[in-house]
């Protein structure tokens, strides 16, 4: 799923205005690696199903990108973003 983004951001050296989330890369071992990841870095923090941290570590999977990177974003397209990792996780 390709994502254009409001604004232009400098990542590693490139210019991107769109991220492609590629969902096709996840698998149920890879999102519960994720959550236990997440559980971790958040002391134990329950994963709720819109929780744009976790959303944010899947997206920035997904996308080949660093998790910074994602989290780095302007609130508009950070929300586009995790909006689409929490539709694609509840479906």
């Amino acid at each position: 799923m390709e994502i254009k983004l409001d604004k232009t951001y400098n990542i590693d050296g490139e210019q991107i205005d769109t991220i492609e989330l590629d969902f096709e890369k996840l698998t149920g071992r890879k999102l519960i690696q994720l959550e236990k990841d997440f559980k971790k870095e958040n002391k134990g923090e329950l994963i709720l199903v819109a929780n744009n941290a976790f959303a944010a570590k899947v997206a920035a999977f997904c996308a080949g990108m660093r998790e910074d990177d994602i989290l780095d974003m302007s609130g508009k397209d950070f929300t586009a973003i995790t909006t689409e990792v929490t539709v694609f996780l509840n479906s």
